[in-house]
């Protein structure tokens, strides 16, 4: 025996409730696609025309009363907008399968057949989407030939939650940057004590100093979601990757994982300087600065220390000289750019001097560095030779005085006097701070080793006038400074 309500059936056995009562069988066994004056509505060609379907107002009493006779514990309305909004594929529903019921229809009322088994000789066509109600997941599956559509309980539904997290692809240790986070409860049920955690990377914290997140979403409906900004600061360049998570009191969790490049400006300077100068004349001594970073360094110092006694000459342009230094200020240096700044000086003593340089930036970590030079003075020399009697009388002594000045600002190395007595005069005796020896004519007083800058030494030379006549006393100063000889003459007139 045959029944046919869109599918055809053997009849195993069947009682039928034609109430809002369920409708309690055995199983049927289903050959055939339906017979168009059974089936529950018209054959569907289009996943619209499945939509249509569910959101006629004429039938949806009829699938209410479907769903009433199988007990079905779901929401209606979950079902209505699932139909209206899911995504709807196509289905085969393969041979064996076993329906757990089938909407149908008997003189024209809704019937639900339970226990369907299809027999049939191929798979049969569907149309099929996905919905949540009450906690469960559902397929619904409806055979396109005569609309008879069953539900297939998936199963608990799984509760999940969402969370987003984005950070801007690259940001600068110079300035605060955001980071969002987005929590959403996408499951069907309420989700309680939501909370979002982040502990950030080292060097990392927010604007107001903290360094580990722990937000609080509160309880989020179905659907539900809440937006956080955090402002930042990164202390270091680098990549980094940061994860965030969030959980509930439903044991629900979930990461979320962003990652950004941090860029720095990053200071270099060089320090130059002459290896050795003149005393009381003007140097300079440059500053190079240069930006590594891969920002730009909106504002850098630079500031170098001028050592006591050193006078500053003049500066390049935009230069702030005070007692103790020379400052400059630049602005915007661009990623690998250089920029050049001098300060003229001037020494009176000389020596070895350091100039310290430090370079600040408002964003890049500061730097310093040195440079030295040595002061070389000049040499200078004054060679003085006095008779303190004149005229003298045939018979007398004279005595000669023999001065060197060191006038300049070197040392005088190695100091060698002579001097030559003239025919009409002859050696007595000499004194001065190295011995006085002579050889004939010839006067020679020991080498001085060393005269210090405006020093003086002298030498006294006691000799006879043997004869009368103008004569001329000579007297030659060697020293390392200087490779020709310095001469002097004194003339005496003896009578």
């Amino acid at each position: 025996m045959k029944t046919s309500y869109g599918f055809v059936f053997v009849l195993a056995w069947i009682v039928c409730c034609w109430t809002t009562k369920p409708c309690h069988a055995q199983q049927h066994r289903a050959v055939q696609l339906g017979n168009p004056s059974t089936r529950f509505a018209p054959p569907l060609k289009t996943p619209q025309d499945l939509r249509n379907l569910f959101s006629n107002d004429k039938l949806r009493p009829d699938i209410e009363s479907i769903l009433k006779q199988v007990n079905w514990r779901g929401n209606v309305d979950d079902l209505f907008k699932a139909a209206a909004t899911a995504e709807i594929r196509e289905h085969k529903i393969p041979v064996g399968t076993r329906m757990p019921f089938m909407s149908a229809r008997k003189n024209g009322q809704p019937v639900a057949l339970v226990d369907v088994l299809w027999a049939g000789d191929k798979p049969a066509d569907a149309y099929a989407f996905d919905f949540r109600s009450n906690g469960r997941r559902y397929q619904c599956i409806t055979p396109k030939a005569c609309s008879n559509f069953y539900l297939d309980d998936l199963g608990p539904e799984r509760l999940t939650i969402a969370l987003t997290k984005t950070l801007p692809p690259e940001v600068s240790v110079c300035e605060p940057f955001e980071m969002s986070l987005t929590v959403r409860n996408t499951s069907s049920q309420a989700l309680t004590d939501v909370r979002v955690t982040d502990n950030l990377p080292d060097g990392w914290q927010t604007t107001t100093g903290k360094k580990t997140l722990d937000l609080a979403a509160g309880n989020l409906k179905p659907g539900e979601g809440m937006l956080f900004k955090v402002q930042l600061t990164a202390s270091s360049p680098g990549r980094y990757e940061n994860r965030a998570r969030v959980s509930t009191a439903e044991g629900v969790g979930a990461e979320a994982l962003a990652a950004t490049m941090v860029h720095a400006p990053a200071l270099e300077m060089v320090c130059t300087a002459p290896p050795q100068a003149q005393v009381r004349r003007p140097f300079n001594v440059c500053l190079s600065l240069k930006n590594t970073g891969t920002v730009i360094e909106r504002k850098a110092t630079l500031l170098l220390s001028i050592p006591h006694g050193i006078t500053v000459v003049n500066s390049t342009a935009g230069g702030t000289v005070s007692e103790n230094n020379v400052s400059w200020e630049v602005n915007d240096l661009a990623p690998g750019a250089v920029r050049e700044f001098c300060a003229s000086l001037m020494a009176t003593e000389p020596g070895r001097l350091s100039f310290v340089s430090k370079a600040q930036g408002s964003c890049a970590a500061p730097t310093e560095t040195a440079c030295e030079t040595k002061l070389v003075g000049v040499a200078g020399i004054l060679l003085e030779v006095v008779d303190l009697e004149d005229p003298v009388q045939v018979g007398d002594n004279v005595t000669y005085e023999i001065r060197v000045v060191n006038q300049g600002s070197a040392p005088l190395a190695n100091i060698k006097l002579s001097c030559e007595v003239p025919e009409q005069q002859e050696f007595v005796s000499g004194e001065g701070p190295t011995p006085v020896s002579a050889s004939g004519r010839s006067i020679t007083m020991g080498t001085l080793p060393l005269l210090e800058p405006r020093n003086t030494v002298s030498w006294r030379v006691v000799v006879k006038a043997i004869a009368a006549g103008d004569v001329r006393f000579k007297t030659d100063l060697r020293s390392d400074e200087f490779a020709v000889p310095i001469q002097e003459f004194e003339a005496t007139q003896q009578y």
